[in-house]
């Protein structure tokens, strides 16, 4: 039987290998069980992405937790993550299952358990439904009787739009009639970030959205690789932006209107800068450790901290919750912000950067620029290297072992072993090194204040792990 682990951001499984009904069973029981232990007269929120089979594993999840004599609110469609989870808080639910896998493979399939405040299941807590799942493993299911009176069924999309607006400044779209083009790509944005940049009077025109199991035969991941119809539809017509959301919306993608794709790491920093500048500020803004570090330069001359967290939103979840926090990122394409819930949410990242537009009147590139031209430009790349179980255990011990004096020519001033090994080295550059905890696969982070330098990191510190 093969183990059932929790990752940064839930299980997930392949379809049909270990990801199946029988094993969708246990780990639902097992949050039954975590469930009925920490709350009482519990009511979970049930929701589901547009893969293949993802509404009938949500139907499992209501047999089980009715059966377990706990309240369902079963959602009618196909919903975002990040509206699950402000479900979750609105109708002061004990928490949420969301049938997705996100950005990953077609093939893949996935659950994730949203508690009460309606952000990522922190380790505490995961680590009690993965003790409850190998007890179950062991004793195994006892027969499952639902409770259909139990299982109540809603749709949220009007009241998760009607507050995300609220977040938004109307105001700055007041006769500027954007022209958009959004590309949810066969996912959860369906019918979501259109219908709110609709409502804000934008011009909007939209690709792929319909249902394809497949993705049209791409990860539902708003990266360049992936979104090569959108470039190419918005270097050919007029369009203000282009904008994206993934497999169940939670991550965003951002095009300028020259075709030119403005990374995750471009769009936090920049929405950072035009939140302190129109929202006012906070104490602190929060980035993973794989995160550009502009954020840091941005805050240091607002005098909020910045703080950095292990890879993983739940860990921008609690600084959201507890730090105060007016923004928290990560390199990945999540984020959220202070007043909404602490839940990466792809919807509002795109609409966020779509009032900075209309609010500016300057394509993201230009409002980069500005950006660039105050703290000065930062280069950042990662580059994934996947290698044998050998290899990957060979270079962990380097990693362990690492006692260079400089990479690049740069000397090295601060060793953090928090998440990795993250070495900050001078001329404000610096390289993380990560391990898949699922993958033979290697990750290099680097940042330098110059192109080839960066080139140079990345080489040198790939030739040193022997890869």
């Amino acid at each position: 039987m093969k183990k059932i682990t929790f990752g940064t951001d839930g299980w997930r499984g392949i379809m049909a290998d270990d990801f199946t009904f029988d094993n969708v069973k246990i780990v639902v029981q097992a949050i039954s069980d975590y469930v009925l232990e920490t709350y009482e007269n519990p009511k979970i929120i049930i929701g589901y992405d547009y893969r293949f089979h993802s509404e009938n594993f949500a139907k499992i999840c209501a047999d089980i937790l009715s059966a377990n004599a706990i309240h369902v609110l079963f959602s009618n469609n196909p919903i975002p993550t990040p509206a699950v989870a402000h479900a979750v808080v609105k109708k002061g639910a004990s928490g949420a299952i969301m049938i997705t896998a996100s950005h990953n493979p077609y093939y893949y399939n996935g659950i994730k358990f949203i508690p009460h405040y309606g952000g990522p299941a922190n380790t505490q807590i995961t680590d009690k439904i993965i003790k409850n799942v190998e007890r179950l493993q062991k004793e195994g299911l006892k027969d499952i009787n639902p409770d259909k009176d139990l299982i109540e069924y809603f749709d949220y999309k009007e009241e998760y739009l009607n507050d995300i607006l609220n977040l938004i400044d109307k105001k700055a779209f007041e006769d500027k009639k954007l022209k958009v083009l959004v590309n949810p790509m066969y996912g959860c944005g369906i019918g979501y970030i259109d219908e709110a940049l609709r409502r804000l009077g934008c011009e909007v025109k939209v690709i792929n959205n319909w249902r394809d199991p497949l993705f049209g035969g791409h990860l539902p991941e708003p990266n360049l690789e992936n979104m090569k119809d959108l470039l190419e539809i918005i270097k050919t017509e007029e369009f203000d932006l282009g904008l994206a959301t993934d497999g169940d919306a939670d991550r965003f993608g951002v095009v300028n209107p020259d075709g030119q794709f403005i990374s995750a790491n471009e769009v936090i920093f920049m929405l950072t800068d035009y939140l302190i500048n129109t929202r006012g500020k906070a104490s602190s803004v929060a980035r993973t450790v794989a995160t550009t570090s502009m954020i840091d330069k941005i805050a240091q001359k607002h005098g909020m901290r910045c703080i950095e967290t292990p890879v993983g939103f739940k860990y921008i979840a609690e600084c959201l919750m507890k730090e105060d926090a007016l923004i928290g990122g990560e390199e990945s394409g999540g984020l959220s912000i202070k007043g909404h819930v602490p839940e990466k949410d792809g919807i509002l990242a795109d609409l966020l950067v779509a009032e900075a537009v209309a609010k500016l009147q300057k394509s993201p590139r230009e409002i980069l620029d500005r950006i660039e031209s105050e703290y000065g430009k930062l280069y950042n790349k990662r580059i994934d290297v996947r290698t044998t179980h050998s290899k990957k255990q060979e270079a962990l011990e380097r990693v362990k072992n690492f006692g260079k004096d400089s990479i690049a020519g740069l000397k090295c001033l601060e060793y953090r072993t928090r998440d990795g090994l993250k070495v900050i080295l001078e001329d404000e550059s610096w390289f993380l090194v990560r391990a898949s905890g699922t993958e033979d696969l290697i990750r290099i982070y680097a940042e330098s204040k110059d192109a080839k330098t960066l080139e140079n990191i990345l080489s040198e510190v790939k030739e040193y792990l022997g890869l």
